[in-house]
């Protein structure tokens, strides 16, 4: 049983979240409200209260980002449980510099097994660090958008703002 908070900062591309747990670690996070971010993981995170919290440097590394720091997400620590193989696909995502993008297909190269572009992508959307682990730099083998959690208009906002597409 885990004593949460959620930082919350106001973006252009509305209110995001972080989950953070006792040792500032990020758990979770992602766009919408909070209890919809909660419920989402509620079971993953095994929480017991969540507080929210207006005042964590954070929030500082988020403001960064949007104002043009590419690495400001970087230093903040996060953890995400899950399969070797999909710990595998998380951490090449994270390893994907800002302002580039793969397409499914090169994802699944990168996380060693490159027949599982399916399983790759469905990986890609049990992404819990949204925007930490950067699921948003995953094109279709077309290089159009596909799907994301929080709508293709954000996804489509967060490439332009890194420069990933024009």
């Amino acid at each position: 049983m885990k004593n949460l908070r959620i930082i919350t900062s106001n973006t252009p591309d509305g209110d995001f979240h972080m989950v953070v747990d006792g040792d500032d670690v990020v758990r979770a996070s992602g766009y919408g409200s909070t209890g919809d971010l909660i419920k989402r993981y509620d079971s993953l995170l095994d929480v017991t209260t969540v507080t929210h919290t207006d005042n964590h440097p954070y929030l500082d590394d988020v403001s960064a980002y949007y104002n043009g720091d590419t690495t400001a997400l970087d230093k903040i620590p996060r953890l995400q449980d899950g399969t070797e193989f999909q710990k595998r696909v998380w951490q090449a995502m994270s390893d994907i510099p800002y302002g580039h993008t793969l397409s499914y297909k090169q994802l699944a190269e990168a996380s060693g097994n490159p027949a599982a572009i399916r399983a790759a992508g469905t990986i890609c959307g049990l992404n819990r660090l949204i925007l930490l682990v950067p699921c948003h730099r995953i094109l279709k083998s077309n290089g159009s958008i596909g799907n994301y959690l929080y709508g293709q208009a954000i996804k489509e906002s967060l490439l332009r703002h890194e420069g990933a597409i024009n």
